[in-house]
């Protein structure tokens, strides 16, 4: 179940739903990774931003928009290791979108346990490090 402030009751979590409203994002830095498991073999995918209803995932790996795959995150610096049901809502692949969002995918989270929604809340509330000047 996926615990969200800023999505409605009344959302079915689609951009093109009336009571849709963005989640808060986390942009991570470069070099960010996870694993997409497409069926039996695992994608490592660069992790561009990521919410508690989704993340937007840098990657050339071949799906499709409606497609169910295993997202697994490692949510630093806790350490804690999450294996997420994601469905793949955008598909951008033959051209960069903005400079936010280069080629890869879209995947909105489904089915969250009530633990990893937690470590995905804590996570994405939490400044990334600074490094000190």
């Amino acid at each position: 179940m996926v615990r969200d402030q800023e999505t409605t009751a009344a959302s079915d979590g689609t951009p093109d739903d009336p009571g849709w409203r963005r989640a808060f994002r986390r942009k991570l830095p470069f070099g960010r990774a996870a694993v997409l498991m497409v069926g039996e073999r695992a994608h490592i995918v660069g992790v561009a931003d990521v919410s508690v209803t989704g993340a937007f995932l840098s990657t050339r790996t071949p799906v499709s928009v409606g497609e169910t795959h295993v997202l697994k995150l490692l949510l630093l610096p806790e350490r804690v290791e999450i294996a997420v049901t994601a469905t793949i809502v955008r598909v951008a692949q033959s051209r960069n979108e903005s400079d936010d969002h280069p080629r890869g995918v879209a995947v909105h989270f489904a089915e969250l346990s009530d633990t990893d929604c937690r470590s995905l809340e804590v996570y994405v509330a939490r400044e990334p490090n600074r490094r000190s000047a």
